[in-house]
């Protein structure tokens, strides 16, 4: 596992790889898409693991069931966010993995075009995509 590196010293959370018997506990299937589509696991501290990608944007996207590494594929417990290095973050919730997934790919960075950062949590992706438009 590669440490994230990259991340503003002010970042909301500290980066560092999540241990590796807690990577054996993941269910094979969610490990394979995670690593497939390019996520490596993640301590977020405080006991709290995601599956991150870094962006050439200076964002980088989480994907997470309960700030777990792994859970129920189908059932809507996973979230999905895009963090700025220097601020800001576009999180939605109540995702199933395919939903976080297909969120992780389509969340816009956490700015507005006027150049204020966001810091928000969405119950939707279309709620997300709509205010961020």
């Amino acid at each position: 596992m590669e440490e994230l590196t990259g991340l503003a010293a002010d970042a909301a959370h500290a980066a560092s790889p999540a241990p590796a018997a807690t990577l054996d506990r993941v269910r094979p299937p969610v490990r394979r898409v995670m690593e497939g589509a390019g996520f490596k696991p993640l301590d977020t501290g405080d006991g709290c693991l995601a599956w991150c990608r870094r962006l050439n944007d200076m964002t980088h996207v989480m994907v997470s069931a309960n700030n777990t590494l792994d859970g129920d594929p189908a059932a809507a417990d996973w979230i999905a966010g895009r963090y700025g290095d220097r601020g800001g973050f576009v999180e939605v919730n109540g995702l199933t993995l395919d939903g976080a997934l297909e969120a992780a790919e389509v969340l816009r960075p956490p700015v507005r075009v006027d150049g204020s950062l966001v810091e928000a949590l969405y119950p939707s992706l279309q709620d997300a995509m709509d205010d961020l438009s």
